[in-house]
C-alpha cells in the first residue's frame, strides 16, 4: 500500500465512528448480521483450540465485544483501540474490573512478554502494511504466547471482482487485503509460529439466508480440505500463531 494518508484516513473513520454510533457493529465497521457471524465462528474456532493463560490483549476492541467474552470465561483481558471514543463506550459497557487503554497497535504500551495472549481483530486491513504490528505484537507475547489476527482475504472472488471495478473507475482501494501466504511470511518474520490458518466464510447481505450453510460443519470440513476453494469464497481468514 503505497498510500501514506491510507492509515491517518482509517485511524479519522473509525474515531468518528466511536463517536457517532452506539452499536458495537457499527462502531467496528460491520453489519449486525456480519458481527454476529464472524463472533459465531470465532467461538467454535475458540472453543475448539482451547488456547492458555490469562492475560489477553485485545487489540482494536472497538466497543469491546471479544473483550468481554473473554472476561465471561473467565481470562483477564485488557482492550486496547486507537479510538477513544470507542474505548470509552467499551469501558461503560463492560464489568468494572476490565482494563482499557487507548493505543496504537505499532506502538504497544506494555513491556515485553507481558501477555499471554493477544486478538486482533479489524485491524489489519486499516494498516499500511502488516510488518510493523506484527513486530510490536510479537514483543509484547510471552514466549509459547498466542495471536489470533484476522486479516479481509485477497483471494476472495467477490472481493477481486468489487476491487477490479474500484480501479478501472480510477478509484483509490477502500480496504488493504492480504493473501494468507504474505501473512503467514510476515509473521514468521517477527518471530511467531504459524499453527493454524482458519478460513471466514461471510455469504453477501443479498445471500444472507446462505450464511448458515457455509458455516455448517461439512462446508467447514470442505474449506479446510480444499484450500483453493476456501480461498475463493471466504471473505477473510484468521492466522493462529505463537511466539517462539
Amino acid at each position: 500500500m503505497q498510500d501514506g494518508d491510507f492509515e491517518k484516513r482509517w485511524r479519522r473513520r473509525f474515531t468518528e465512528r466511536g463517536s457517532q454510533y452506539d452499536d458495537d457493529a457499527a462502531i467496528a465497521g460491520w453489519t449486525s448480521t456480519g458481527l454476529a457471524s464472524r463472533v459465531r465462528q470465532f467461538e467454535q474456532l475458540w472453543h475448539r483450540a482451547q488456547p492458555v493463560g490469562e492475560i489477553w490483549l485485545d487489540i482494536g476492541c472497538g466497543a469491546g465485544t471479544y473483550t468481554r467474552m473473554l472476561r465471561a470465561e473467565g481470562r483477564r483481558p485488557i482492550g486496547l483501540d486507537y479510538s477513544a471514543p470507542s474505548v470509552q463506550k467499551a469501558r461503560d459497557r463492560s464489568p468494572a474490573e476490565i482494563p482499557w487503554l487507548a493505543a496504537d497497535v505499532h506502538h504497544l504500551p506494555l513491556p515485553e512478554g507481558s501477555a499471554d495472549g493477544i486478538l486482533c481483530f479489524g485491524v489489519m486491513q486499516a494498516l499500511a502494511a502488516p510488518g510493523p504490528a506484527l513486530n510490536d505484537m510479537a514483543r509484547v507475547l510471552r514466549p509459547g504466547g498466542e495471536l489470533w489476527v484476522d486479516a479481509l482475504n485477497a483471494g476472495c472472488l467477490p472481493t477481486r471482482v468489487s476491487e477490479h471495478r474500484r480501479r478501472r473507475a480510477g478509484r483509490a482501494p477502500h480496504l488493504r487485503y492480504d493473501s494468507h501466504t504474505d501473512l503467514e511470511q510476515a509473521a514468521r518474520e517477527a518471530g511467531l509460529e504459524v499453527l493454524a490458518l482458519y478460513w471466514l466464510p461471510l455469504a453477501p447481505g443479498r445471500l444472507a439466508g446462505m450464511q448458515k450453510v457455509l458455516e455448517s460443519r461439512p462446508m467447514r470440513g470442505l474449506l479446510q480440505a480444499l484450500p483453493p476453494l476456501a480461498a475463493g469464497l471466504s471473505h477473510s481468514f484468521i492466522l493462529r500463531a505463537r511466539r517462539v
